[in-house]
């Protein structure tokens, strides 16, 4: 029998086996089996955590990838959260979890969020004194609370003593370092989390925390991009009327209210161009008011202006839109005619002389004025330049008469 000891004792590879007896030697033997089952069931145990622990956090990290793509699709911060928890409540061991939010204005948590086996509509209330609950306490301190049995704890609401649970995790949740609420853990058993488990579900907030400020900020800088959308957008209008009305009002005679000398200038250079171009024919015509320096000195300076703008009134009602009246000089008035014939202008000219003089009641008035048209089968000039010059000179005649009409015959 010594021999067989002897033998179990060098496998389990023990020293100084000689100088015990029988007894001793059983003794010790079975003492280091007995160590040896116990670290192997320990070390079981462990790989039996690790295993789980692997398992736990690959699952964690995949929610988490998903929780973090639904970030910029989902718009509504609650149905958010909900989704978090729906897909929280798959990996971890508790069956219920809500999210209580502070009143902006009152002392008061508000439930907001509730997944699990209990839902939102089970509670039968969804406000919360902060200075008398469980939620309250911890979203004063900062620090989480565990309640192993809701049933000996008096922190605990009894209005809620109706639902199912009695295990109460409570964890506050921020939002860029703000605490905001409190996020509870519940399960219908008691003492129903661990150690382990309590830490688990604290790191879970804490990085929950941050998927909210992140879902936060992506908001509010969606919500800060289309106000600069808004008002880029608005301050572009905004230019483009100033635009409009500083255009306006540079090529605008202040006066009168029709174009100025320097648009007619450069409305002339175009159609000189285009009847160059494409043969089309227009007819430029000069007006002088005879009479103003008369009005001037016999009524005054404003009454100068109202026969101005009455002249002006009568070339609006008497041109087409595609025409080009303006004010050219103190007494002097240019009109574009677009694809008028020679004959066509001069009646218009002695339209306008006539009208003139039959609306000013005040005194006797006239005009003088000059007509010149370019196109196929017309007069040539190097330059609109030249063609204008030709047209005044030919109103500076018609001038030395008085309240005539001159036009420049064709070659």
């Amino acid at each position: 029998m010594r021999d067989i000891l002897l033998d179990i004792g060098q496998a389990l590879s023990l020293e100084n086996l000689d100088k015990l007896t029988d007894e001793e030697l059983k003794e010790i033997i079975l003492k280091h089996i007995e160590k040896r089952c116990v670290l192997e069931k320990s070390l079981f145990i462990l790989s039996e955590d690790l295993a789980f622990s692997s398992e736990l956090s690959i699952r964690v990290i995949s929610t988490v990838n998903r929780i973090l793509y639904k970030i910029y699709f989902d718009i509504d911060f609650y149905r958010f959260i909900a989704y978090c928890f729906d897909e929280f409540i798959r990996i971890i061991p508790a069956e219920n979890i809500s999210f209580m939010e502070k009143h902006p204005d009152l002392n008061y948590l508000i439930l907001k969020v509730g997944s699990g086996k209990i839902k939102l509509r089970n509670f039968k209330t969804k406000i919360f004194d902060i200075d008398d609950s469980l939620a309250g306490r911890v979203f004063k301190k900062g620090h989480f609370m565990y309640i192993a049995d809701i049933k000996k704890n008096k922190k605990f609401n009894l209005r809620l003593s109706t639902l199912p649970i009695r295990s109460v995790l409570s964890v506050p949740v921020k939002i860029q370092n703000e605490i905001v609420g409190v996020i509870n853990f519940s399960h219908p058993d008691t003492n129903a989390f661990n150690e382990s488990c309590i830490f688990f579900f604290i790191s879970l907030v804490h990085l929950f925390s941050t998927v909210l400020t992140n879902f936060k900020l992506y908001r509010e800088n969606l919500k800060f991009n289309e106000y600069l959308k808004k008002e880029v957008q608005r301050q572009t209008l905004e230019l483009q009327k100033l635009n409009k009305k500083l255009y306006k009002a540079s090529i605008t005679e202040s006066l009168t209210g029709i174009p100025n000398r320097r648009f007619f200038f450069k409305r002339l250079e175009e159609e000189y161009a285009r009847s160059l171009r494409y043969g089309d024919s227009f007819c430029l015509v000069l007006f002088d008011l005879d009479s103003l320096k008369k009005v001037n000195d016999t009524f005054g300076h404003p009454e100068g202006d109202r026969l101005i703008k009455l002249f002006s009134k009568i070339l609006k009602n008497n041109t087409r839109k595609e025409d080009i009246i303006a004010r050219i000089g103190g007494d002097e008035f240019g009109c574009i005619l677009i694809g008028a014939s020679l004959q066509g202008a001069k009646k218009f000219a002695e339209n306008i002389k006539e009208s003139f003089k039959s609306k000013y009641k005040k005194t006797s008035v006239s005009t003088s004025g000059a007509v010149g048209c370019m196109g196929t089968g017309l007069s040539f000039y190097k330059s609109y330049k030249e063609f204008f010059e030709k047209v005044d000179r030919t109103l500076f005649q018609a001038k030395k008469s008085k309240d005539t009409i001159k036009v420049i015959e064709t070659d």
